[in-house]
């Protein structure tokens, strides 16, 4: 028997189901049923997701009341509505979330490294040039600067975590 729940996306409410069977998962997102598999890529938040036969890598965070979700270089934010599930009920929202708001900038990882040191918070304000993380790679330290002024929104990395090109590190805004 499929799970309900309800999910806020912006300002829109939508229903979407969840069922497991023997064939794995299947979600149904605006009356159209996807076969899912999900898959935690280490201990990070980082996940692979084949939806209907077609691979993707996504990075969830959770928060109060939902989830903060990185598809490519797309952010977005998730309201649950309701029971709350971790694992299952993911897919159905990377597939169901609007990007976040316009002017936003995703700061991807150039490089893999490891992250060696982070020197902007969730809230902080930053200016063009200011270093936001220190990534390390080949035993060189590489500073990632800010190329404009803002406020950083989410930051979905930790020191000490290895990170692959095109990870996520922070979103600003």
């Amino acid at each position: 028997m499929a799970e309900k729940y309800l999910m806020r996306l912006a300002d829109a409410l939508r229903e979407v189901e969840v069922e497991e069977g023997p064939k794995g998962l299947r979600v149904r997102v605006n009356n159209r049923w996807h076969t899912i598999s999900l898959k935690q890529i280490g201990h990070t938040g980082l996940f692979s997701l084949i939806v209907d036969n077609r691979p993707y890598e996504f990075f969830a965070e959770e928060r109060s009341g939902g989830f903060d979700i990185v598809i490519g270089s797309r952010a977005y934010s998730v309201l649950l509505e309701g029971r709350e599930r971790r694992a299952p009920s993911l897919p159905a929202k990377a597939l169901a979330a609007e990007p976040a708001k316009a002017g936003d900038w995703l700061v991807l990882s150039p490089m893999m490294g490891i992250v060696k040191e982070i020197y902007v918070s969730k809230g902080d304000t930053v200016k063009a040039g200011d270093t936001l993380i220190v990534i390390e790679a080949m035993k060189m330290n590489n500073d990632l600067k800010a190329r404009r002024s803002g406020r950083v929104q989410r930051v979905y990395v930790s020191p000490g975590e290895r990170v692959e090109q095109g990870r996520a590190l922070l979103l600003l805004g």
